[in-house]
């Protein structure tokens, strides 16, 4: 059966009549401006689904610019009886490229969440100039006005230098930081941007001595030793990348959004490692007894084991061992002054009562 069609070639718009034939498992076709060629049926694909009595327009997956226009409803049934994929949807070929392009994105996806996730976040937050670790750092703190107000006087402004200075005593090169108690009523203390240091008034009501707030503090250091605070936000700035990217959210804003501050505030397991090595060494070179620091991780480990309510605003702050991992292996790993060394206060009694007294 020979039958009339049209056929472009993919460089003009001008159309060629051609004579069409099926031979065999091709589909032969030439005319006065068009030499003869030959399309592997197997290699058709349909650019309309076929419709009665409307023309059949096919193209070829060696040529895919190309076009041939079939009127002949006798050579259409006769393609479309030869092969199934012709007759439209989604043919094995069709979908083996389908799940290719979607698991190859789903590839892609997942390598540029690791770049974005795990490779980048920590040497970019080194390299991230001062100016912008005060100013997102300010901008954390300010969020943290929604939980309770900033507690200052200067009898406990006093009894947090004298802490500090004593804990730098063997650590010159501690980072600069500055520690603010708030009167949140949640047991916590965390570090930000800028080496801000987070401590609530719960947390050091529930403290018995000095060295048990020093060995906290301590350990904040050490995150901000280590910069961690900046790489959670890059961590967490990339996710939102990635999230308006392929999905097209939006973070919010990084000192107002609780779900934020509280992804700010989350730390990995290996992070955590970092800081306990580095609060042991400081109060070990401090000479602050390291016992205060796991007598009061011991009493909050208890207490996290009460009830706890899920709908409060504060449960996304949770509490100082809600986003530290392996507690009791990491209380067991806290190490007694070595020996030798005697153990001094942090701060005077003075000092300690008018740290206590702080929030009133």
């Amino acid at each position: 059966m020979v039958a009339q069609g049209t056929y472009f070639d993919g460089q003009s718009a001008k159309p060629a009549n051609v004579d069409i034939s099926l031979v065999g498992s091709g589909l032969q076709f030439s005319g006065t401006e068009t030499p003869l060629q030959i399309w592997s049926v197997k290699g058709l694909h349909p650019i309309d689904p076929p419709s009665p009595g409307q023309p059949y327009r096919v193209s070829h997956e060696d040529y895919p610019t190309r076009r041939l226009i079939i009127r002949d409803a006798g050579l259409i049934n006769q393609l479309l009886a030869q092969s199934s994929h012709l007759k439209g949807g989604y043919s094995g070929r069709d979908i083996a490229d389908l799940l290719g392009w979607t698991f190859g994105g789903l590839a892609l996806c997942a390598g540029l969440a690791y770049i974005a996730m795990i490779l980048l976040p920590s040497p970019i937050a080194r390299i991230l100039p001062q100016s912008w670790r005060d100013r997102t750092g300010q901008a954390m703190e300010t969020g943290m006005a929604i939980y309770g107000p900033r507690c200052t006087n200067a009898a406990g402004e006093h009894a947090i230098g004298a802490m500090l200075a004593t804990l730098a005593e063997g650590t010159p090169d501690m980072p600069p930081v500055s520690v603010h108690v708030y009167n949140i009523p949640i047991v916590n203390a965390f570090a930000l941007n800028g080496g801000r240091i987070i401590v609530t008034n719960k947390l050091i009501e529930m403290a018995d001595t000095p060295e048990e707030v020093a060995g906290v503090v301590a350990h904040e250091i050490g995150h901000v030793a280590n910069r961690h605070p900046e790489i959670q936000s890059v961590r967490l700035a990339s996710m939102g990348v990635l999230s308006s990217l392929f999905a097209g959210s939006n973070g919010g804003n990084i000192g107002s959004n609780a779900a934020l501050m509280a992804g700010l505030m989350q730390q990995t397991r290996e992070n955590e490692a970092q800081a306990d090595t580095y609060a042991q060494d400081m109060l070990d070179h401090a000479a602050v007894d390291p016992e205060g620091l796991r007598r009061f991780f011991k009493k909050v480990l208890k207490m996290e084991g009460g009830p706890k309510d899920p709908n409060s605003a504060l449960s996304a702050l949770g509490s100082v061992f809600a986003s530290h991992p392996g507690t009791e292996q990491r209380i067991e790993e806290i190490k007694p002054l070595p020996q030798g060394i005697v153990a001094k206060p942090p701060i005077n009694d003075a000092d300690w009562k008018a740290l206590k007294k702080m929030c009133g």
